[in-house]
């Protein structure tokens, strides 16, 4: 993945058997197929192995490819301006072509008050939204699939915040994300996404925040992407946002991961130890960084996120009595059984979920 010279023998010492499921694993099986392709002497199985999985994942992107540019043109026709994110704005801005950044889903950022007409255009498209809790303190998104998820569906993560643990939800609007916005012509006139300060911003904290720091590959290198065309004046952004916003600790660890994985250059203003604005802060965020935590774990934190009383009680109330279409669909999608009935297998079933270690 660092484009060095790998001897033939080596990689047949490992053989497709141990390569592939680590390369789809990490998401960079595409990638993979790419730099063996570039060996005159790669071994059969691996290369070919790959390179089927390659195939596939073109022939899916070119798909998705198509109703992504029909959804954007459908959202700009209604004056509509919904941000792509993470690695669907990636894939098209820092990626030589957007098959080589698997993705499971196209992640949208929009304004608030754009939701409703941003959803309905989804729906008038053939999009279905799953039933799921839906608390306005719970989820700050809404999952969209079109097709059948067991062959091939395109699925749309639309986002009002850019984070659902509260400790991030307002790490960056929509509309400080809006105001710096690029366009990204490989998707035509209506599509833009994050400048780069911002991208690499939730770059370094998605892989934390929803994923505790989980080491898969395919978001390092896209860190490491951003990072290698930054400037200088992106560079300072980029580190005055982090230490105001009281997630330095966070990028400095995913950037020194990317680094350690790809070799990153690195300016000093991030080599050296980040400056603790906001320690108060840092000591939220940065807890991300031991791994999984229980359930109950990550409710504490978003309780001691939220400002008010009022607020944590409201929380709570979604996350122990969401609606009644969600309880019918979960948990007795066949019954008449009463609303309360379901309301306590649900206590008793989470309860075990809450307090359960990952």
């Amino acid at each position: 993945m660092r484009g060095e010279r790998v001897e033939s023998h080596v990689i047949a010492g490992f053989g497709a058997c141990l390569i592939l499921p680590r390369a789809l694993y990490h998401g960079v099986v595409p990638a993979l197929a790419e730099r063996l392709r570039a060996l005159d002497d790669a071994p059969a199985d691996v290369t070919e192995a790959a390179r089927v999985e390659a195939r596939r994942a073109l022939a899916l992107d070119a798909i998705r490819d198509r109703e992504l540019r029909e959804l954007i043109s459908a959202l700009t026709a209604r004056g509509l301006r919904a941000l792509l994110m993470k690695g669907a704005h990636l894939a098209y801005s820092h990626y030589e072509r957007p098959d080589l950044r698997t993705r499971a889903d196209t992640d949208l950022l929009i304004a608030a008050s754009d939701r409703d007409a941003i959803f309905a255009t989804l729906e008038a498209r053939g999009y279905q939204r799953p039933t799921h809790v839906a608390g306005t303190l719970v989820m700050y998104q809404a999952i969209f699939t079109k097709g059948d998820p067991d062959q091939l569906a395109h699925v749309v993560d639309v986002h009002w915040r850019v984070a659902n643990p509260q400790v991030f939800a307002d790490l960056l609007t929509y509309d400080e994300l809006a105001a710096t916005a690029v366009p990204v012509p490989a998707l035509g006139p209506g599509a833009w996404g994050p400048s780069e300060p911002h991208a690499l911003l939730l770059a370094c904290v998605h892989r934390v925040a929803h994923h505790y720091g989980a080491d898969l590959m395919h978001w390092l290198y896209d860190i490491h992407l951003i990072a290698s065309r930054m400037t200088e004046a992106e560079w300072k952004v980029f580190v005055a946002l982090a230490e105001e916003r009281g997630v330095a600790s966070i990028c400095w660890q995913s950037l020194a991961d990317a680094a350690s994985d790809f070799g990153t250059a690195l300016p000093a203003l991030v080599v050296a130890a980040p400056h603790l604005a906001h320690p108060d802060v840092e000591a939220r965020t940065s807890a991300f960084l031991r791994g999984e935590r229980r359930h109950i774990e990550q409710v504490v934190s978003d309780l001691r996120a939220l400002p008010t009383w009022r607020d944590r009680v409201r929380l709570m109330t979604q996350h122990v009595f969401p609606s009644a279409a969600y309880m019918r669909t979960q948990y007795a999608p066949a019954s008449s059984a009463p609303l309360p009935v379901l309301y306590v297998r649900r206590a008793l079933h989470g309860a075990r979920k809450w307090l359960a270690r990952p």
